[in-house]
């Protein structure tokens, strides 16, 4: 049987910049709208149907009956076009779904959650939904995260929110000389042995997104490292240069 995704015409509520080149965009949600972690959106605007962009939700679902967010990397004309929307207008802008199977929620006794530039965007969410767990819940969650420079890991003001919510937070630079701030942490990015041994644990889950290159190669690495295939979930992303 197949599923019937809701398509509707959100009203924006609000929106800001995460980092420079990356922008949190709040919508109103439609009657019954729920989703899980790790599901995504398609946006398109009803004067040019054939021009979709696929957003991850990366709001808290247990508000998804108000609102949701999506966190959008600014580049190109449907991005920009998305940031002149102005909040409480009618911007003809159409969405359809969720969609996806790349999900959590919340029921694994251990997510390792890997990251490189806006690729954090859906473990935000799932960051959120462990934080709405009930009091002792077993589910341990680590994520790790990285951008090019400090200024530009996305949503680092939240981590100590996640970490009270029962994520352990891992963030590390690849440029740190190209910062005016010092950074003391970890640097370069991410490798296999890095997160197998942050994670310390041999039947951790993987949930991999971000550019495609960082994506595959921490994939092919895991495997290496034999953890099992089903046991590394790759969410591969545009090429993000820009934010890695």
């Amino acid at each position: 049987m197949s599923t019937v995704h809701p398509t509707f015409s959100p009203r924006l509520l609000e929106a800001r910049d995460v980092v420079a080149g990356m922008r949190l965009f709040r919508f109103s949600s439609p009657e019954g709208f729920s989703f899980v972690p790790g599901q995504f959106l398609m946006f398109w605007f009803c004067d040019d149907p054939k021009t979709k962009r696929a957003y991850s939700l990366c709001g808290d679902p247990a508000h998804a009956g108000r609102y949701f967010e999506v966190a959008v990397g600014m580049v190109g004309a449907f991005s920009e076009r998305l940031g002149r929307l102005a909040p409480g207008g009618e911007p003809g802008l159409t969405v359809s779904g969720p969609f996806g199977r790349w999900t959590y929620d919340g029921s694994l006794p251990h997510a390792v959650l890997v990251s490189g530039g806006t690729g954090i965007a859906p473990f935000r969410a799932m960051a959120l939904r462990r934080a709405g767990l009930p009091a002792g819940a077993s589910a341990r969650l680590t994520v790790c995260c990285s951008a090019r420079t400090p200024e530009l890991l996305p949503f680092r003001d939240e981590y100590g929110d996640w970490q009270r919510g029962g994520a352990e937070v891992v963030a590390r630079v690849t440029r740190p000389e190209e910062s005016s701030r010092r950074w003391k942490g970890p640097v370069g990015r991410w490798s296999a042995a890095d997160v197998a041994a942050i994670a310390g644990d041999p039947e951790a889950v993987y949930y991999l997104c971000g550019p495609n290159k960082m994506v595959a190669e921490l994939r092919d690495g895991l495997l290496a490292r034999s953890v099992a295939p089903e046991r590394v979930r790759a969410e591969k992303w545009g090429d993000y240069s820009d934010l890695f």
